[in-house]
């Protein structure tokens, strides 16, 4: 156990889901350091992706918007360390600061969610799904072409009362988030790995320290989980290489099966028409971000270019 007597501040976004996961982060640091509630400072900080809510995300600057604000407290040293969905984080962070530790990953699959129907497949022609991801729009028009996807920005609630008010015949969010939330979960429309492949980190929280921090690295050591770091690390790694950004309808998902890492990776078209994906397994994780960056660019180069320079 750690004795370290520094106040720790921790920063995060206001919104209801944020707070879940920040008292998740100081319940595994009040059970795994020696950290008392007097020592963790809960510091709330609205994002520019918090803000503007009437615009596609992709057109304002991205997921980094969630974190922006985030980061620059972090570099002021107004926090120490800046809590983010790891979703949410793009492949490179600001200087002189890096994600030290990710938890331990909940469930990264989608859910389905409408108050009239109970899959994709029994919504009506043209029925309208609201979502701000081009993955999960992609993934949707590949399924039903027919379907009218429209931008829904705004917290789990706002997406949910939008819902409830009939702006939308249904959305997709992603299930960890409900879970956090504690929302009522029906098995029956949880998308499966096959259906949606999930976003790169989805299901883990990413804890983001400066550089030259020492001491908190010690503290932030104690609840990070090497499976999930391992695995989140290579999906990032695969975004990396490849140059996506949230503008990029892309997919990423690694796991750890009968001691090997597997990773399966799918790029679509806007559309969804067009798609490439890799499956690859190996014992050493060093070189399968690569590998499957590689067999991206030797064999779906043109739509690779299509999706990664819109």
């Amino acid at each position: 156990m750690l004795h370290l007597p520094t106040k720790i501040k921790i920063g995060t976004r206001a919104s209801k889901l944020a707070i879940a996961q920040i008292t998740e982060i100081k319940k595994l640091l009040l059970q795994n350091s020696d950290l008392t509630e007097s020592q963790i400072e809960i510091v709330q900080i609205t994002t520019s992706g918090d803000k503007i809510q009437d615009r596609n995300l992709a057109e304002i600057g991205g997921k980094g918007l969630f974190i922006k604000e985030l980061e620059e407290a972090l570099l002021a040293k107004k926090i120490d360390i800046a809590v983010h969905s790891a979703k949410d984080v793009p492949p490179i962070v600001a200087d002189t600061t890096y994600i030290a530790a990710f938890t331990k990953r909940k469930d990264a699959r989608d859910y389905f969610i409408s108050k009239k129907f109970s899959s994709v497949e029994t919504l009506p022609n043209a029925a309208v799904v609201g979502t701000s991801s081009a993955r999960r729009k992609a993934i949707l028009l590949r399924l039903r072409p027919d379907l009218n996807i429209v931008n829904f920005r705004g917290n789990v609630d706002t997406r949910l009362s939008k819902l409830e008010d009939g702006k939308v015949d249904a959305t997709i969010l992603a299930l960890c988030g409900l879970s956090r939330l504690e929302k009522n979960i029906d098995e029956k429309n949880i998308l499966s790995l096959e259906t949606m492949l999930p976003a790169a980190g989805q299901g883990s929280l990413a804890i983001q320290i400066r550089h030259d921090d020492k001491e908190t690295k010690k503290i932030v050591d104690t609840i990070n989980d090497k499976e999930t770091q391992i695995c989140v690390e290579i999906e990032r790694k695969f975004l990396q290489e490849l140059g996506a950004s949230c503008k990029t309808p892309v997919a990423a998902y690694c796991t750890i099966e009968n001691d090997k890492l597997r990773l399966r990776t799918t790029i679509f078209d806007f559309d969804g028409k067009e798609i490439f994906s890799t499956d690859d397994a190996q014992n050493e994780g060093g070189e399968l971000a690569i590998l499957a960056a590689q067999q991206v660019k030797k064999n779906a180069q043109k739509l690779l270019e299509k999706i990664c320079c819109q």
